[in-house]
């Protein structure tokens, strides 16, 4: 392949690369289909250690965090209880659960165990199940 034909597929791949990079809205479900909801196990929201405010580190489950290349994600629940993939970086295990070094922020909900069939875009059927943490250092 000559360096000309190269060059015409740069502009045209470009913007693929920059898609899904960090947080954003979910695309809008296309017209004449069908609103997906879907029931999850437990929605958790994103944690503090309880360490002092300077040594404060978040966290979420590791059963919460899936991967796709070497990309990790959440699936975030939003407003209208829709959700969105969130790119995030974790650092060490504690406990369980992987502390988050950046992506999220304290108190954003997270569905608290990762499964494929839930879509990015569909609205979210809190079960009764629905696991909220107190946090007791506020």
């Amino acid at each position: 392949m000559h360096l000309r034909n190269k060059l015409f597929l740069l502009p045209a791949l470009l913007p693929l690369f920059f898609t899904g990079c960090g947080p954003h809205e979910p695309l809008p479900a296309k017209s004449g289909s069908p609103v997906s909801t879907v029931a999850v196990e437990s929605i958790v929201p994103v944690r503090s250690s309880g360490h002092a405010p300077a040594a404060e580190e978040l966290l979420v489950p590791k059963s919460a965090i899936f991967m796709k290349g070497d990309l990790e994600g959440v699936l975030v629940v939003g407003a209208g209880d829709l959700i969105s993939v969130r790119w995030i970086r974790t650092g060490r295990s504690l406990n369980g659960d992987r502390v988050v070094l950046g992506g999220l922020e304290k108190g954003e909900l997270v569905v608290g165990k990762y499964s494929a069939a839930i879509n990015e875009g569909v609205t979210v059927k809190k079960s009764p199940r629905v696991t909220e943490e107190k946090n007791t250092n506020e």
